[in-house]
């Protein structure tokens, strides 16, 4: 039994996907391979997402873990904004007071955070 679901899978598969393999200079390969470390990426998955992103007229996107990283803390910091935010309009809907100073200095906390990522992701590229 499984071994036809293996046949069918892999008659499915030529179907869609088709292989392809040339020759490549050494330093390119080895840049190639560089590269892929960098962004923690096979040598091939690399390879891949250069081809189709260039096919795709995209910018190819390679992020390092490390950015990845600096990317979710400002997403989290972004959230906890918003929920502050929230907050404090819920409070104001409310007729509850709401504290101006707090709010600047949470937007200026907010600029502060997003200014020292962005910095840190542009030097490490």
């Amino acid at each position: 039994m499984r071994k036809e679901y293996q046949k069918e899978y892999r008659k499915k598969y030529a179907l869609q996907k088709k292989i392809i393999t040339f020759p490549l200079d050494n330093a390119f390969f080895h840049e190639i391979s560089r590269r892929s470390k960098i962004v923690d990426m096979s040598v091939n998955s690399f390879a891949k997402n250069i081809v189709t992103t260039y096919l795709n007229n995209e910018k190819p996107i390679s992020l390092t873990p490390y950015q990845t990283q600096k990317i979710n803390e400002y997403i989290q910091i972004s959230r906890g904004i918003a929920n502050n935010l929230n907050q404090m309009a819920h409070n104001s809907n409310m007729g509850l007071g709401v504290d101006i100073n707090i709010l600047l200095q949470t937007l200026k906390n907010y600029e502060d955070n997003f200014t020292d990522i962005i910095k840190k992701l542009s030097n490490d590229y």
